[in-house]
């Protein structure tokens, strides 16, 4: 294997830097292309695959720093400068002279929205992408829709990633000093320091966030997607004709993103999604067990990748045909559907009683209140969150003391109930207060008492009058679960769900009115 450092001149003069890795001896090969924020080391973030291997096939491979990080020249345009570098990248890419002409593009969340947005530019050369775990856009990162702030994420990503990469940029042309990160990482590492990050307000300041990723501040401050500031970072999927492998885990801050991409995509563009989280696809998350089907090497998420790039790079007969691959968590198998949503998912509708039930014929009245109060917000439990030690399928029965929760449950099943789609609360509320945040939760209840967290949501009414009830609706996003005979369904909903998602700042009590209901997609 030949490794070597390569420099690419954009079309407004900045040098991007790479390093490639390539077959020996020499040859001309097809390239597997990423672009990364993160560094570009060959097992670094937003990498799955394993590079050795992939040269041992008789590809090339090249990661390259992204303008304004590592080591290329310029300044980051986080997601917005993306389309127009990627571009260039895969040209330049395509004609070097150990290049065969074919490119493909693959990696992780930020590496995979830049293979989107390159894809929108019709590079020649290009011929297939892998985007995993990608979001729709540059506001997508930051913000849930009705613009509640993806707080534990997009807060975590600065304090951790792209601040600390800020300083090594720094320091490597004198700026900086290693004391200056070390006492940068002591403030930040520090028991409890990232918490007391997420409680401040407002949310735009941060001073330790303030010189070294400026555009934090910006972005808290512009909830609205219509604001100029988002302009630039949506994926124009009309645009892209090249396939794409999207892939995503049931437990990933992008997981409906990713499936949104792979809707609009169409055509010979595939679907996998996992029991993984953003970072990890190991079969176990946080004490969840999904067993020998689950994991990376089960999987082998490298051949998966070889066999897509074999047959759009080399013409090779792919291997899986399948066009949708889910895990089917409960099951805890995979299987392979035409489309997704599975066609034969029937909506049913689960009405909220007053009792606390779940499945009940519909009622009049209020089903229930809860307290809204942002200086004791309900916490944070599992779920789609950058945690790295308590994420996804966490148990909720540490919660079971609050009041401000609202619980419906089912009868236990007397037989298995598969649920696989986008789920949705459909509520009815009032509120005290002239704003009010809404947040639900999907939960299979076993026999044991385990309540397990399948997927949640919020959405942020504001404008309301005393007295007025209206009607909101909670998307929950995607999932595939068996409830298993002896297992309960149930929804969660309160007034907040932090810091995955930011405060409402507005104090009252919310009022739940039937009827209200949940939309679950049924498999027969």
């Amino acid at each position: 294997m030949i490794e070597t450092t390569e420099i690419m001149a954009t079309r407004d003069g900045t040098e991007l830097v790479a390093t490639a890795w390539r077959p020996a001896p020499d040859g001309r090969f097809p390239v597997l292309l990423s672009r990364t924020p993160y560094g570009r080391a060959a097992d670094g973030p937003g990498y799955h695959l394993d590079v050795p291997r992939l040269v041992d096939a008789g590809y090339a491979v090249v990661c390259q720093d992204v303008r304004g990080t590592g080591d290329s020249g310029g300044e980051l345009r986080f997601i917005a400068g993306e389309a127009a570098d990627g571009y260039d990248a895969v040209r330049w890419a395509a004609t070097r002279p150990w290049s065969d002409g074919n490119v493909g593009m693959y990696g992780d969340s930020y590496l995979a929205i830049t293979q989107l947005l390159a894809a929108q530019e019709r590079p020649e050369g290009l011929r297939a992408i892998a985007p995993h775990v990608a979001p729709l856009g540059l506001y997508e990162c930051a913000y849930q829709p009705g613009g509640v702030p993806n707080l534990n994420v997009i807060l975590t990503v600065s304090a951790m990633v792209l601040a600390v990469g800020e300083l090594d940029r720094r320091i490597a042309r004198g700026a900086a000093s290693p004391a200056d990160k070390e006492a940068y990482l002591a403030a930040v590492l520090r028991p409890g320091a990232l918490d007391a990050l997420t409680e401040r307000l407002p949310l735009t300041d941060q001073p330790l966030l303030a010189d070294l990723v400026p555009f934090y501040a910006a972005w808290m401050a512009a909830p609205d997607p219509a604001d100029p500031l988002w302009r630039g970072g949506d994926v124009r999927h009309a645009a892209i004709e090249v396939p794409a492998l999207v892939s995503t885990g049931w437990y990933d801050y992008f997981r409906d993103a990713s499936i949104e991409h792979f809707e609009r995509l169409g055509g010979e563009s595939r679907l996998i999604v996992g029991p993984w989280s953003h970072f990890s696809h190991d079969r176990a998350i946080c004490g969840r067990d999904y067993g020998d089907q689950a994991g990376h090497d089960a999987v082998d998420w490298t051949g998966v990748h070889l066999d897509w790039f074999g047959h759009w790079l080399r013409g090779r007969p792919m291997r899986d045909r399948a066009r949708v691959k889910i895990f089917v968590m409960g099951d805890d198998a995979w299987r392979e559907e035409e489309d997704w949503p599975p066609g034969r998912a029937g909506r049913t509708t689960w009405h909220l009683g007053a009792d606390g039930t779940l499945g009940s014929p519909p009622g009049a009245g209020r089903l229930g209140e809860f307290v809204a109060d942002p200086g004791d917000p309900v916490p944070t439990v599992g779920g789609a969150v950058m945690v790295f030690d308590a994420y996804g399928p966490l148990d909720q029965r540490p919660l079971d003391g609050r009041g401000d929760v609202l619980r419906h449950r089912s009868e236990p099943l007397t037989e298995r109930v598969e649920i696989s789609g986008p789920v949705e609360l459909v509520a009815r509320i009032s509120s005290t207060a002239p704003g009010a945040d809404v947040t639900a939760k999907l939960i299979d209840v076993h026999p044991s008492g385990r309540a397990e967290l399948l997927t949640d949501g919020v959405v942020r009414v504001t404008g309301l009058t005393p007295g007025e009830v209206r009607e909101v609706r909670v998307p929950l996003g995607a999932i595939s679960n068996a409830f298993l005979p002896g297992h309960r369904i149930r929804i969660d909903v309160a007034g907040s769900n932090f810091p995955r998602f930011a405060r409402n700042p507005d104090k009252g009590t919310t009022t739940l009115h039937a009827p209200s209901y949940a939309v679950l997609p049924v498999v027969p």
